[in-house]
């Protein structure tokens, strides 16, 4: 008996249907052998070295409209205060939300920015309500402290655990001191990393979390792969962006 586009099929049915789709007369009783697992041989085992992954990153993450900046360790620290400052002047921002980590710690931004009538807020507990503005009663009040300051920020800045040089994406794992929302509510989000935590391909990323030792008891509360400014042509197929995530991405890249 033939059915209309759209009736509901049984399960034999449908998966009879399935396997003629597929050139077999009938379904098959048992699972194919599969002789290899994961990426084929040939492209695990091409290696790029540090300089290769580099500009391959760099020409990914720059097609898909990322702006990058190469500095040395030596001068990290300056250079990447400056780029923010300016950054901050090009967009008109007056509040950034960053991630509690030792590397940007170590570059002494929240004194930088200050300097500027910038105020900065770091991703940790201790963060009060005192400075939060615009306080009601409303429903977005009573959320944390946290999400209220990353709501308010234009800018989120982050250290990426690692970068992919095939994708142009950068690898964030979300943890204590360091929430997903510092990368998902700002409009505009600036990933900071050294060269040594790029990777080739995806799956070397995903191996090296796994076998992290800081990760063996407890993995990140989320893992979050960035690959440019966020995208969305659900309706219409018309592109928008910036409306799941930042809508302008920077990279700042320590050799």
């Amino acid at each position: 008996m033939s059915h209309l586009p759209g009736a509901i099929l049984g399960k034999e049915e449908f998966i009879s249907r399935l396997a003629k789709k597929l050139g077999r007369s009938k379904p098959m009783l048992e699972a194919p052998s599969r002789s290899v697992r994961g990426v084929p041989e040939f492209y695990a085992e091409r290696h790029l070295d540090i300089q290769e992954k580099l500009a391959l990153f760099v020409h990914n993450w720059t097609t898909l409209t990322g702006k990058v900046l190469i500095v040395k360790e030596e001068e990290a620290g300056l250079a990447a205060g400056a780029y923010l400052r300016q950054i901050c002047t090009e967009h008109g921002v007056d509040k950034v939300v960053r991630w509690e980590h030792e590397g940007l710690n170590a570059f002494g931004l929240d004194a930088l920015l200050q300097e500027d009538g910038v105020r900065i807020f770091p991703w940790k507990e201790a963060l009060g309500d005192s400075s939060i503005e615009n306080q009601t009663n409303s429903n977005w009040s009573k959320r944390s402290a946290l999400l209220q300051h990353a709501e308010q920020c234009r800018i989120g800045v982050v250290w990426a655990d690692y970068a992919i040089a095939e994708t142009g994406t950068v690898v964030l794992c979300a943890k204590g001191g360091q929430g997903r929302s510092v990368s998902l509510l700002p409009d505009i989000l600036i990933a900071v990393f050294r060269s040594d935590q790029l990777v080739r391909r995806m799956g070397e990323a995903f191996s090296a979390i796994a076998e992290d030792g800081k990760y063996a008891d407890l993995l990140p509360s989320s893992l979050n792969l960035i690959t440019g400014p966020s995208r969305s042509a659900d309706i219409e197929n018309d592109l928008t962006i910036g409306i799941h995530g930042p809508g302008k991405v920077y990279a700042i890249i320590i050799e």
